[in-house]
């Protein structure tokens, strides 16, 4: 096995941070070329008419007195001839060019980077998820291993039931009036614990989203108006339908007016505590609805879900590695590094 000092040398050469990174996009032909010398070395993982792919790259950090390795993926962007580094969902753009001031802790990754993968392709030692940096890596952990369930699987099972049975409940028909949807909307707020002493429109006003196309202009009690606005102005572009107001990057419940199935139609967004609190109350008016997200809710609410780990899955759910409480049952991603240049192999892309 390769001396360990070879790669404390290259730690301690090139000073580095590696949360410090910042992303940004940097002009600076000495990394530059540095770059293409690592291409040089290894093939691409992935390559088609735009870019080539490298993953993964490992760099080594100190961790506690210990070598510990950060996956890395670098692409190399064809038209417009610049390189990305990737660490997790942080982006480093290196142009040629030169700029007035140059990041030394981009410097110092960009060397470390490269001086360590001269090393395993002279040298190699195997890298396997023990020696990677845990803040670093991603995989997947139950949502019960970082919180503690907010509800048992008893009261998630004895609520789908109830939900199953109020099913059963129709509307006399799938058109209502603005007060019929205003007033389901009032037993979500309710159910919330917030203040329903105001009329109906101010309530809505103070607790949806705002966007809502018209709709409050509408007259209470007239089914024709609404079914109108329903089928010709409700889909401008606004959150008509979210009533209860939503985050930067978040959603809040949705309640959506009956469809030929003449059952409301509630969604989660991204609130899952809150929409479980809404469906029980709804359930216990016994209101006709249909509860598209319940199952995935009460799946999250048990803590059965799997989380990402130190990045975002499509539905935004994840984790640092931090917060997980039971670390031993984080299901590690597999990390398979890149193919050496070896031997007669070993060419230059760039000649």
């Amino acid at each position: 096995m390769r001396n360990e000092n070879e790669i404390w040398k290259i730690i301690n050469s090139y000073p580095l941070v590696m949360y410090l990174i910042e992303e940004g996009e940097y002009k600076s032909n000495e990394l530059y070329e540095k770059l293409q010398e690592i291409e040089k070395l290894v093939y691409p993982s992935r390559e088609n008419d735009y870019v080539r792919v490298y993953s993964y790259l490992f760099c080594p950090v100190k961790v506690k007195k210990e070598i510990k390795y950060v996956p890395i993926v670098l692409i190399y962007l064809k038209c417009f001839d610049e390189y990305e580094i990737r660490i997790l969902d942080k982006k480093i753009v290196i142009k040629k060019g030169e700029s007035d001031e140059l990041d030394k802790k981009v410097k110092s990754l960009v060397y470390r980077l490269y001086e360590f993968v001269k090393l395993q392709h002279d040298n190699p030692v195997l890298i396997d998820i023990e020696l990677i940096d845990k803040h670093y890596a991603t995989g997947w952990v139950k949502r019960k291993y970082v919180v503690k369930p907010e509800i048992t699987k008893e009261e998630a099972r004895e609520v789908w039931n109830a939900y199953k049975d109020n099913l059963k409940n129709t509307l006399p028909s799938e058109e209502i009036t603005l007060r019929d949807y205003l007033e389901v909307t009032k037993i979500i707020y309710e159910a919330l614990g917030l203040d329903t002493s105001a009329d109906l429109k101010s309530l809505y006003l103070k607790y949806a989203d705002g966007r809502d196309c018209g709709m409050m202009d509408l007259p209470l009690d007239d089914a024709k108006a609404f079914k109108e606005w329903l089928h010709t102005e409700s889909n401008c572009g606004g959150h008509s339908f979210e009533i209860t107001r939503g985050g930067l990057h978040t959603y809040g419940i949705h309640l959506y007016p009956p469809d030929e199935r003449k059952r409301y139609i509630v969604s989660a967004g991204d609130y899952y505590v809150s929409y479980y609190k809404a469906v029980k109350e709804l359930i216990k008016r016994k209101i006709p609805f249909i509860a598209s997200d319940l199952k995935f809710t009460l799946k999250y609410l048990t803590g059965e879900v799997k989380l990402r780990v130190n990045e975002l899955d499509n539905l935004f759910l994840w984790v640092s590695y931090y917060d997980v409480i039971r670390k031993d049952k984080i299901e590690w991603d597999e990390f398979r590094e890149v193919e050496y240049r070896r031997g007669n192999s070993c060419r230059h892309l760039h000649a």
